[in-house]
């Protein structure tokens, strides 16, 4: 009997299984009858080896966690160093697809191996690498050279996969990938952690329950949140708002620290990571989901996945009105009319004070999500991986 076709995933930024995005299409090529195995980073109290819902998983260290363009520097270059010789173990051991996940755009010498021996690469595009390091460190420079690390990812790769249509747009024009190669695969909610119906509360609020889910890195526009509560607390006469920040990031202490100054540090809860599956139950309980991420060349064309996953837990948004926010959210959402947490903080109080509204959007939120679930993100990878599979 011939073994089912391998594929080896290389994840450089994130844990395993922690990584929805990455779990979720393990488990889909899992279900389709890929052997599949992905090397991670290794996480706090994960063994080096393990054998996750039948996705085989191998793990490496990198150095201790810290601020700064010189930490993130050496992370990269141990997760390199890790990722390449494994893959190059992996391919020696029969994997016939390695299937690179970014950010960084920086494993395309892999690829490149991958390619010499006959196998076939697929280029995961999660986030604009390029726009991602100068909204963080500025240089153009550095921008450049992370353009080229994308575009020579891209041509490595028989196929490409991005999450919207804004990184397909990119890929197409500034990496000379043939259309054909490029296929969309939407961050999605599983259609099983969708709600039937929306649970809010009645009336006018006079303190809203305000959550938050995501990464908390500056790019994300968490530095906003102290102002916004403040804002709602004391601008807008909501004096029992509160607010629930559900993740980790590099801006956490400092996003307490200013709370603290503010003098919300009591209205705010910080749950740091919690496992996936109890966010449902954390949306539940919010009045409004906020997006704080502000407008600019990375978010602009950025799908944030919290966007998604407020709307199937049926509850209202407020966001500002980026690109790929409205081409997820469209008129489920409501948008700021003015920038920064003053703009966030009068939408969040009008939503407040309106219940119909809230009714409005979160009905209109269940309606837009049942298009935009994984399973139909799963048709257009497994589409992707049909001719490997032949390759394989």
């Amino acid at each position: 009997m011939r073994p089912n076709p391998r594929v080896t995933m290389l994840l450089e930024n994130n844990a395993y299984p922690e990584d929805v995005r990455v779990r979720r299409e393990a488990e889909s090529l899992r279900d389709d009858g890929w052997d599949v195995h992905v090397i991670a980073p290794r996480g706090s109290r994960q063994p080096a080896r393990e054998l996750v819902d039948g996705v085989r998983v191998e793990r490496f260290r990198l150095p201790p966690e810290r601020e700064g363009a010189g930490a993130l520097v050496l992370e990269y270059l141990v997760a390199n160093v890790q990722l390449h010789v494994r893959a190059a173990r992996a391919l020696l051991r029969g994997a016939r697809v390695l299937h690179l996940h970014n950010p960084p755009d920086t494993l395309f010498l892999a690829g490149a191996l991958a390619r010499a021996l006959g196998r076939a690469v697929v280029f995961d595009l999660h986030d604009l690498a390029p726009e991602l390091f100068a909204e963080k460190f500025g240089g153009r420079a550095v921008e450049r050279v992370l353009r080229a690390f994308e575009r020579w990812s891209a041509r490595v790769a028989s196929a490409v996969v991005v999450t919207n249509a804004s990184a397909r747009e990119q890929v197409l024009a500034r990496d000379g990938v043939a259309a054909e190669r490029v296929t969309i695969v939407r961050n999605g909610p599983l259609a099983a952690t969708i709600v039937p119906a929306p649970q809010l509360r009645d009336g006018a609020l006079h303190d809203p329950r305000l959550v938050f889910v995501g990464s908390m890195e500056s790019q994300d526009g968490v530095d906003e949140l102290p102002a916004l509560l403040a804002a709602v607390r004391e601008q807008h006469g909501l004096s029992g708002a509160t607010l629930t920040c559900v993740g980790d990031g590099g801006r956490r202490a400092a996003v307490a620290a200013a709370c603290r100054a503010a003098g919300v540090g009591g209205a705010v809860t910080f749950t740091g990571t919690v496992a996936h599956a109890d966010i449902p139950a954390l949306l539940a309980v919010a009045d409004v989901c906020v997006d704080p991420a502000p407008p600019g060349p990375l978010n602009d064309r950025s799908t944030m996945i919290k966007v998604a996953e407020y709307l199937a837990a049926g509850r209202p948004l407020v966001a500002h009105p980026l690109l790929e926010t409205r081409r997820t959210a469209g008129e489920a959402a409501a948008y700021a009319a003015a920038p920064g947490a003053q703009g966030l903080a009068a939408t969040v109080a009008a939503l407040a004070a309106d219940p119909a509204r809230r009714r409005a959007l979160a009905e209109a939120g269940l309606a837009r999500v049942r298009r935009l679930t994984w399973e139909r993100s799963a048709e257009e990878l497994l589409h992707v991986y049909a001719p490997l599979r032949q390759c394989a």
